[in-house]
């Protein structure tokens, strides 16, 4: 348990804003980080271009070698969505969709996807097979997701986009991120109004002006009435995918804050569950590995470093008994002992999820991680069903812990 994560990678205006408003589509750093905590570390690569920059990273640095054995090791795997959960547009209406091209619905997508293109032929050498061996790595390595898994998320989003109070929530998250990297101060508080026109149909209104919040972003971010609404999306596929496979959640915000809404709000089906999600966030003296990893101040040769040094945190989320908080926040104390990265200052530890151990009683979902061409399947149906299975996946097989910052005093 608590081994094994998944991260993704693509930024937006939901994960990592502040990196898509300058136009970078990976977040690197993100993942580096992850690669501390945990011994292995899957990649949600988003789409083909983030992965080459991801690919690209390594080659910068000539640490392709080591890129291969970790594949190999299985330290780096692959978990990639064969379907996009996006809003739509049309006639000045939205609507939600998860849209999966009839080339998607085969196996090995990934493989054809990602790595049978021009860019990955230019970074990984063709010269004494090696790029075969890559092709091998991450063919043995990948978990490809269907579309037809994940029916019920969409449909709790839909139903999400149409609640005032998560709204306001969703929205201010987003708000707060925005003028916390633009350093605009205080950030205006966020009331949405909802009209229902029809039995299908809503309209929303803010009462924060959408364009002139685009404008502060910036156009890289692509804000519309639309965004929220994808967020509700990605934040449920994520959810359920942790749920469905067993693994924890290693994510950015705002995305972190809408993951840690929803886990709560499904553990509230049973109360013996909702007194156990809980968040534990403290600074410590430890580097800001995943801005510095973006910013260019240290590369990999670094992070392998400190993962060797790091066992000490795996094996403090490995535990199933009481987890000692106060240790934690020593073992980031101590890492850095006699290293030249003290100099870079603290950071702030964010964790939520079930962080006091124990056993909890109730249905246990069983893990359904498969190899590539496996789709993980069982979130199918109405928008209740999605919480309903995610409160029973709550248990021995999943007792979700994810790095994130999620303020669970605004959404009690």
């Amino acid at each position: 348990m608590h081994e094994i994560t998944l991260v993704p990678i693509e930024t937006w205006a939901y994960y990592s804003p502040e990196l898509r408003s300058k136009g970078i589509i990976a977040d690197i750093g993100i993942f580096a980080e992850a690669l501390l905590y945990y011994e292995t570390v899957y990649i949600i690569p988003g789409y083909p271009e983030c992965f080459n920059q991801f690919i690209s990273w390594f080659q910068k640095q000539n640490a392709l070698d080591y890129l291969l054995s970790l594949l190999n090791e299985g330290v780096i795997r692959i978990y990639d969505y064969e379907f996009l959960s996006t809003a739509i547009e049309k006639n000045g209406e939205y609507s939600l969709w998860n849209v999966q091209g009839e080339d998607q619905k085969n196996s090995n997508v990934f493989e054809k996807r990602y790595l049978y293109n021009k860019e990955i032929e230019k970074i990984l050498p063709s010269k004494t097979r090696f790029r075969s061996k890559f092709y091998e790595a991450f063919r043995k390595n990948t978990i490809e997701v269907k579309s037809d898994a994940f029916g019920a998320s969409i449909n709790n989003a839909i139903d999400d986009y149409q609640d005032p109070e998560k709204n306001n929530l969703t929205i201010q998250a987003l708000v707060d991120e925005i003028y916390k990297f633009k350093e605009l101060g205080k950030p205006p508080k966020i009331e949405t109004k909802i009209r229902k026109i029809s039995k299908d149909k809503v309209q929303i209104d803010w009462n924060s002006d959408l364009n002139e919040l685009s404008r502060i972003a910036g156009a890289n971010l692509g804000l519309n009435i639309g965004t929220p609404l994808s967020a509700y999306a990605h934040s449920n596929r994520f959810l359920w995918s942790s749920a469905a496979t067993g693994f924890d959640l290693y994510l950015s915000n705002p995305m972190g804050k809408m993951v840690g809404n929803k886990l709560f709000e499904a553990s509230k089906r049973n109360t013996k569950l909702s007194n156990l999600i809980d968040s534990l966030q403290e600074e410590v003296d430890f580097p800001d590995i995943r801005k510095l990893v973006n910013s260019g101040i240290i590369g990999f040769s670094e992070i392998l470093e400190i993962r060797k040094k790091g066992k000490l945190f795996r094996n403090w989320l490995k535990q199933e008994t009481e987890r000692d908080r106060n240790a934690i926040i020593a073992y980031h104390n101590e890492i850095l002992k006699d290293s030249n990265l003290q100099k870079y200052g603290r950071k702030s530890l964010q964790i939520f999820g079930i962080l006091a151990g124990g056993a909890i009683s109730g249905a246990i979902g069983n893990a359904l991680a498969g190899p590539i061409g496996g789709a993980i399947g069982g979130a199918t149906g109405s928008a209740i069903s999605f919480l309903t299975d995610i409160n029973s996946k709550i248990g021995e097989n999943w007792k979700p812990v994810i790095f994130g910052n999620w303020l669970n005093e605004k959404i009690k």
